[in-house]
């Protein structure tokens, strides 16, 4: 009697278990996901399939000798022609971007749908090697804006600048977001996974 009880009591606390399935999700992709405190856990069902430009101008920094008329030679970081690409990202997840040598990940921090207000952290990470598979952490920087667009493709309207220096203190890479109304497209940055490059 007493292993029928047991049984028993076994089967219902495995039935309660199995009225939860297990869940996997994405870093960053929390829809339809509760994470805790962040806003973002707000993200509403029509929300899901928002994509947002992000636009922001790259400056990299070229390494060059210079000699003076004297024979002395020193080392300059002459700042390249800025390039100006949109992060096409989606609102409610991590997106990665491969430009210019560069890896560039969006992660969505805060999403306030009523206000059409948003957060997201840019992380940028320069690329070395023959298939430039290794990375390295050069910084991040916070951006928040308003949404501006319709039918579910938006452009990020922020403004804001951060300067990179590489371990010697050097200049590497200055990043601009100042996304006015009518700025030029620039250059289609498309969401791509790291097994594809």
């Amino acid at each position: 009697m007493r292993m029928v009880f047991t049984l028993l009591k076994a089967i219902l606390v495995f039935g309660s278990f199995a009225a939860f399935p297990l869940m996997a999700v994405e870093k960053g992709n929390i829809s339809g996901f509760v994470t805790g405190d962040s806003s973002l856990t707000d993200v509403r069902a029509e929300d899901d399939a928002v994509r947002v430009r992000v636009p922001l101008r790259m400056t990299l920094f070229e390494q060059i000798m210079v000699k003076n008329q004297e024979g002395v030679r020193r080392i300059e970081h002459k700042p390249l022609l800025p390039i100006r690409y949109n992060f096409k990202a989606t609102i409610d997840r991590t997106n990665h971007f491969y430009v210019s040598d560069y890896h560039v990940e969006t992660v969505p921090v805060k999403w306030e749908h009523d206000a059409k207000e948003w957060t997201i952290q840019v992380h940028f990470y320069k690329r070395y090697g023959e298939g430039q598979e290794l990375e390295e952490s050069v910084g991040s920087m916070d951006i928040k804006g308003k949404l501006d667009g319709a039918k579910k493709l938006y452009t990020l309207q922020a403004k804001g600048k951060q300067n990179f220096n590489n371990k010697q203190g050097f200049p590497q890479l200055l990043v601009e977001i100042d996304s006015l109304p009518g700025a030029e497209k620039g250059n289609i940055a498309r969401r791509e996974t790291p097994g594809a490059q």
